[in-house]
Formats: C-alpha cells, sequence, structure tokens
C-alpha cells in the first residue's frame, strides 16, 4: 500500500523547460539575485500560476536549465506586461543574453517523461 502523500493532493499541473545564456563570468551575481529575489516578483510568479520553479547552472557553458511546473490555466503568456516582471528584467538584463525586451529563451523539447502511478 502506498503512503499517503504528507502534502496533501497535489494539484493539476504541467511542466515546461528552458535555457537561458548567462554573460560570461556572472554566474555568482545571478546566483545571489536568485537568493535576494524581490518578494513581488516571487508573488508575481505565484500569481501567474507557477508551482514550482527551479532554475541549475550548466557553468562550463555559462547555461541555465530552467523547470517550471505550472497549474493548466497558468497566466505565463500575459507576465511581461506585469510591470514588476518588467523590473526584474531590466535588474538581469546586465547578466543575460537578451533578445528583443527579455533574456534569450531557449525552448527545450520534451523527449522522455516518467510519471510514478
Amino acid at each position: 500500500m502506498d503512503a499517503p502523500n504528507p502534502f496533501g493532493p497535489l494539484p493539476p499541473a504541467e511542466s515546461v523547460a528552458f535555457c537561458l545564456r548567462l554573460r560570461p563570468g556572472t554566474e555568482a551575481e545571478y546566483k545571489k539575485r536568485h537568493d535576494e529575489i524581490w518578494p513581488e516578483m516571487r508573488a508575481t510568479l505565484v500569481g501567474a500560476g507557477i508551482l514550482h520553479f527551479e532554475i541549475h547552472l550548466m557553468r562550463e557553458y555559462g547555461l541555465l536549465f530552467a523547470f517550471v511546473v505550472r497549474r493548466p490555466d497558468h497566466e505565463m503568456d500575459a507576465i511581461r506586461g506585469d510591470p514588476v516582471w518588467r523590473r526584474w528584467q531590466a535588474h538581469m538584463a546586465d547578466i543575460l543574453l537578451q533578445e528583443g525586451d527579455g533574456p534569450l529563451r531557449i525552448p527545450l523539447e520534451r523527449v522522455f517523461s516518467l510519471r510514478a502511478g
């Protein structure tokens, strides 16, 4: 018999992954800024439907791998118009390679997925 989930039932969710590219030599600053993420930025992300957000660094290539779990009814596509989001993007522009009005975002194609029972 499976043990009950100690966190209660999980909400419906979907995931998405992408990469970002850091400017050389900015790895420590990137981590520092995320360690000090603004409470209003955290609230903006959660309010857009993000349930879980991880960013991992591939240091030797200056690549960041982002993995997001979000509600199916997320509003991430509309977040670009949010003033807090825009201010965060301006705050990060000096350490992330840019494309248009935001960071260069490289979408990743899912090629495998495993889900427990």
